[in-house]
């Protein structure tokens, strides 16, 4: 069999025994792809000897042979591991068709990723310092070029982790604006209580802390861009001082009584259902229009899977850099990517990328280390939706308040009722729009 193996190509290690079968495996000096492993041997016999073999890389492909037809030869080699049995007076061509074929898949699972330089998509989309090759990010791509010139606000949409900053970030990049600022801000990480003086800026003394006067992130985005990432969770009140600087282009800072005139593109993202909180009045239909004027939607990862694999490249390469490694992506282990359904998108493959170079012992990326990660699953149930949970919540608030609101009959028993401070309460009504319905007696607080 040696000989005849030799002579069609094959390159061919005879082992006289399993234990010297498994010592070849184990030193890793010859990168075999498959073993003949007959059952009946000295010492070690066949099935014992595929187990170890299996041991040692649980994807080597195994073939056990036998003069020996039993159906316990059979069984017992095919239970350890073996992929197939064969008997010894197989012909030549079956045995020839059956090892080609096991070779062409041990080469699709160690064949590396090969990505095509020549897409059109690719190069447009490389061109506004973007990653992918679908044809939506093509799209996406050509309306970044398209809406670049202009002054007018654009409107970012698409669930986390899509790039939405990236996206923004090419916009300005590509705009005459580009040699001036590039301001993010993302609109929920801001405390309530500083928010106007965060955006706005403010004059020395204007409040308590307030040691020096200081710049808003509008006037900080002068000549330039502001980016509001989280649009939706803007306050209602400072949704109304915004739409009055979009369309004024000027800002008056807290403590001061003069307007100041800034140039400044606005970019807003979100991955907030807008039309559903407008119809909660939870957000504004004038901002709304006065925002969307330059639509773009960037759909999620797992309605674009041919971007999985030169994302996951892309991503390798920067790893591989930060961690002076040189790992290699396998077509095999992108076609797992494909199986996950990436609810965190891009930026959660990256996260599994950095994952699997940190664990993966060989030159290749591990792909069989996915399945230790029960919340990347495939088929797994799909995530909450923490956009609509979230508006969930808000919604319940402002009823709750309203309804405190409408049994209390003023600021102060609504605080009672609902064991919170009275400037809590007029915070949320702020926040809200909600207006204190009174009755022809002026309400007192006490």
């Amino acid at each position: 069999m040696s000989a005849f193996l030799t002579d069609e190509g094959f390159f061919v290690r005879a082992a006289a025994s399993g234990d010297e079968g498994v010592a070849l495996v184990r030193q890793k000096v010859i990168p075999f792809s498959l073993a003949l492993v007959d059952f009946h041997m000295p010492d070690v016999g066949g099935p014992e000897t595929i187990r170890q073999l299996k041991q040692l890389d649980s994807g080597f492909t195994v073939f056990a042979f036998s003069g020996d037809d039993s159906i316990d030869a059979h069984n017992s080699s095919l239970e350890s591991g073996a992929v197939y049995f064969i008997e010894k007076d197989i012909g030549d061509a079956k045995l020839l068709g059956l090892l080609h074929r096991a070779c062409r898949e041990v080469e699709r699972r160690t064949k590396p990723i090969s990505i095509s330089t020549h897409s059109e998509n690719r190069k447009l989309i490389e061109s506004v310092q973007m990653v992918g090759v679908s044809e939506s990010m093509a799209e996406v791509a050509r309306l970044v070029l398209k809406f670049a010139p202009s002054n007018d606000s654009v409107l970012i949409r698409g669930e986390n982790g899509t790039g939405k900053e990236k996206v923004a970030r090419a916009i300005h990049n590509h705009s005459p604006r580009s040699g001036k600022p590039f301001i993010a801000v993302n609109c929920s990480a801001i405390p309530e209580n500083l928010i106007e003086s965060e955006f706005f800026g403010h004059e020395k003394g204007a409040f308590t802390g307030a040691a020096r006067s200081r710049k808003g992130f509008f006037e900080a985005a002068s000549g330039g861009t502001i980016f509001l990432d989280e649009i939706g969770d803007m306050a209602k009140h400072l949704q109304s001082s915004l739409l009055r600087v979009l369309q004024e282009k000027c800002i008056t800072p807290v403590g001061s009584t003069e307007s100041r005139k800034i140039d400044f593109r606005l970019i807003a993202a979100t991955n907030a259902p807008l039309e559903t909180f407008i119809a909660e009045k939870l957000f504004r239909e004038d901002l709304f229009f006065r925002l969307n004027v330059l639509p773009i939607t960037i759909k999620p990862l797992r309605e674009r899977p041919e971007d999985i694999a030169i994302l996951a490249q892309a991503f390798l390469e920067k790893a591989n850099i930060e961690t002076n490694q040189n790992k290699i992506l396998l077509e095999s282990t992108v076609e797992e990517l494909k199986k996950i359904p990436w609810q965190g998108n891009v930026r959660e493959l990256e996260h599994c990328i950095r994952f699997l170079v940190n664990l993966s012992s060989g030159e290749y990326l591990d792909a069989s280390l996915l399945k230790t990660r029960s919340d990347l699953a495939t088929g797994k149930k799909k995530a909450p939706d923490l956009t609509t949970l979230k508006f969930s919540q808000m919604t319940d608030e402002k009823r709750i308040v309203l309804k405190a609101l409408e049994e209390s009959g003023s600021i102060a028993g609504t605080a009672r009722m609902l064991a919170i401070s009275r400037s809590t309460v007029r915070e949320k009504m702020k926040k809200y729009g909600i207006e204190l319905k009174r009755s022809n007696d002026e309400e007192v607080e006490v």
